[in-house]
């Protein structure tokens, strides 16, 4: 009736695991697995959307089996044929063993994919690391993934070079940037970047060149 891709996690898994993969060579980063369940979140949810199959396969079978009940309860009532609710049994079950609750607008992937989502973060920020979640709820808020969102032209300065994209995933989503080590203004610098801006700032004037920062670009 319906594709139970949910029912085939492990399948999807290996997909997951192959954009995170290629993700990690791309922008020379190494997601841990908190690091990874922030960036498969919408940017609105402080995320980079590069959406987990594995995570979208239940909100999309069950948000396609209660828009299609009504029309597939007629269809097979028509012609004596029983209705099959034992997949959509099986999904509900296993969207009750991780969230509390279910949507309103149950025929709608969007509503079903956002309640998911937001209990995803919420976990997240469940955290007793308070750097990371102020990081956390700064990442949500509108501005912060600007330049994800900006279009990548260089004659206007919006062309990101590969050490900043890579330092504003790595703000965005926690992940280390480099080793901590000590900066020669006697600073720390810490793995997770918090001194990455300055570093920038430092080098361009070494060169003579005017400082972007990644935020700055994005705009």
């Amino acid at each position: 009736m319906l594709p139970k891709c949910f029912k085939r996690k492990k399948e999807l898994e290996v997909f997951d695991t192959a954009i995170k993969t290629n993700m990690e060579k791309i922008c020379n980063v190494s997601f841990g697995e908190e690091n990874w369940s922030q960036a498969s979140l919408p940017i609105r949810h402080a995320g980079l959307s590069l959406r987990s199959m594995a995570d979208l396969s239940l909100p999309c079978f069950l948000s396609s089996s209660h828009a299609c009940k009504g029309l597939v309860n007629r269809l097979l009532s028509s012609l004596n044929l029983e209705i099959p609710y034992g997949d959509v049994n099986d999904a509900f079950d296993d969207w009750s063993k991780h969230h509390h609750s279910s949507p309103l607008e149950k025929g709608t992937q969007a509503a079903w994919d956002d309640l998911a989502c937001r209990d995803t973060l919420n976990s997240l920020l469940n955290t007793n690391n308070p750097w990371n979640h102020c990081r956390l709820l700064v990442a949500q808020e509108s501005h912060t993934a600007a330049w994800s969102k900006a279009f990548p032209i260089a004659s206007v300065g919006k062309l990101l070079s590969p050490d900043e994209l890579r330092i504003a995933i790595a703000l965005q989503t926690g992940t280390k940037i480099f080793e901590s080590s000590r900066c020669r203004c006697g600073k720390l610098l810490m793995s997770w970047g918090s001194m990455a801006s300055s570093v920038l700032k430092m080098q361009a004037a070494s060169q003579g060149t005017q400082p972007s920062t990644p935020s700055s670009r994005g705009h």
